[in-house]
């Protein structure tokens, strides 16, 4: 969970303020220690998706490797009108995660996300136990994913959270789920879910011994 004891990361207020001054802040790990994980799930004809982008550099970076077709999601509208007039090249969409309520059904081939859900569960006071609300959040915006995903297309998760208390809520979905592990000394995860494909429980089995919520 991020560090809660001063900051509301669940409020579109805090990142208004924060993303007025802020130009850029990476979450989780800098590009280089997951590009090779990333870059060759990805077609340079893809039509990609981040949600919960910020202001990481993460959208710039694949542009620059090849990645043109980029939409960049955010709650702030701070953070959007700035990041969309200064940079014209990718497409920017004020909306909220949990909803996608401004995007078609089936539009993107990859939807990625980089610690946005972590923002969601800030306020959580254990990891071993959400509370409905944020249950709810979680949800929500997995299944909204899964809606603006093409079939065939592929959500990547990039996240802190270990597999333990993330895959039995994206069983819930009709994705195959794959986990890497990358970073040294605290380690983070690369989750990849292929859109029209049952979830491999088998191979999930060690991940789902927690209660289901």
């Amino acid at each position: 969970m991020f560090d809660n004891s001063d900051n509301d990361y669940t409020s579109v207020d805090y990142w208004d303020s924060r993303f007025k001054d802020e130009e850029s802040y990476e979450w989780i790990s800098n590009f280089e220690k997951f590009s090779d994980l990333i870059v060759k799930e990805l077609k340079p004809s893809d039509r990609i998706l981040h949600v919960g982008c910020g202001n990481s550099q993460l959208s710039f970076q694949l542009y620059s490797a090849g990645f043109k077709d980029i939409t960049n999601l955010d709650y702030s509208n701070v953070l959007i009108k700035k990041l969309s007039e200064k940079n014209p090249e990718m497409k920017w969409i004020c909306d909220d995660m949990r909803s996608l309520e401004k995007l078609e059904t089936e539009t993107f081939d990859v939807v990625i996300e980089k610690a946005a859900i972590e923002s969601l569960l800030a306020n959580e006071k254990s990891i071993w136990t959400f509370s409905d609300t944020a249950k709810h959040d979680l949800r929500s915006t997995l299944e909204s994913i899964y809606r603006v995903l093409k079939p065939r297309g592929i959500f990547i998760s990039i996240s802190f959270t270990p597999p333990y208390f993330r895959v039995n809520y994206l069983i819930e979905q009709k994705w195959s789920i794959e986990v890497k592990e990358f970073g040294e000394g605290f380690h983070f995860y690369f989750y990849k879910m292929s859109k029209g494909n049952n979830p491999n429980l088998e191979e999930l089995e060690n991940y789902l011994k927690v209660n289901r919520n």
